[in-house]
This record gives C-alpha cells, sequence and structure tokens, in this order.
C-alpha cells in the first residue's frame, strides 16, 4: 500500500470510530480528537469550528443527486462530492494536490465528520440549480 492509501484508510477508520461514538454517547472523547489532530492538525480545529456554526449543509436535488456545500470560515461557500476528498477551495488545490501536506482540506474534513455525526442539514434544490453546481466544478 502506498502512503496516501495507508492514511486514507487511518482517516477512514477514525472517521468510523466518531459515528460509533456519536451513536453511543452523542460525544467525542479527547482520545479520539488527539489521534484526528495528529493527522489533520490545524484543519481539524478549523473544520469542528465550521461544524460547530452549522456551515455544512447537503444539498439534495429532486432527482436524488445531492453534494456537501460548505462555507468557509471567508463566507465562500464550497463544493465537495459525496464519497471524495475533491473540494473547490485553494487549500485543497494547494496542501492536499499541490503540496501533499493535507491528507484532505478543513471543507471536506467538516462533511465528513459532520456526517459521521449524523449532523448534516438538508436542502432542497432544483435539478437545474444541482445542474450549474456541477458545471462549475474544476
Amino acid at each position: 500500500m502506498n502512503r496516501v492509501a495507508d492514511i486514507s484508510s487511518v482517516v477512514a477508520g477514525l472517521l468510523q470510530v466518531v459515528e460509533q461514538q456519536q451513536q453511543a454517547s452523542a460525544t467525542l472523547t479527547p482520545e479520539l480528537l488527539n489521534s484526528l489532530h495528529l493527522i489533520h492538525g490545524q484543519s481539524l480545529t478549523n473544520a469542528l469550528d465550521l461544524i460547530d456554526r452549522r456551515k455544512v449543509v447537503k444539498l439534495v436535488s429532486s432527482s436524488g443527486r445531492w453534494v456537501y456545500q460548505v462555507t468557509g470560515s471567508s463566507g465562500t461557500p464550497y463544493i465537495c462530492l459525496p464519497h471524495s476528498i475533491f473540494c473547490q477551495c485553494p487549500a485543497f488545490k494547494f496542501s492536499v494536490l499541490k503540496r501533499r501536506d493535507s491528507v484532505i482540506c478543513k471543507h471536506v474534513l467538516a462533511a465528513c465528520i459532520s456526517i459521521a455525526m449524523g449532523g448534516v442539514e438538508e436542502k432542497s434544490v432544483s435539478d437545474e440549480h444541482m445542474k450549474a453546481i456541477l458545471s462549475h466544478l474544476y
């Protein structure tokens, strides 16, 4: 296995533990938060802030297509694709793709943790709106 696959497996495993702890006690233990912080560093703090401020929304079209919209700290909404590490933000392009010093950006991390904790707000959008969103991804 390569380094990226190893880290991705660890991240996926930690997110499963987040989900299990949320279901069992509705809290995240300090040990789990420390483990997440070891991998994500400051991105975890930033992601948790986005979650606390309810900036993660699941946009669902009438035909059933869906994406996550995470509004960043600057107020810019970014689209995160389901089951993917893709995000439109500059940090994804620079830190994840170019420098490879981050596994995922804070927006994707916020979406993943929100999903695992079962706290994602859903918003219905038209198929036309979803088409416009998807056509502007790059």
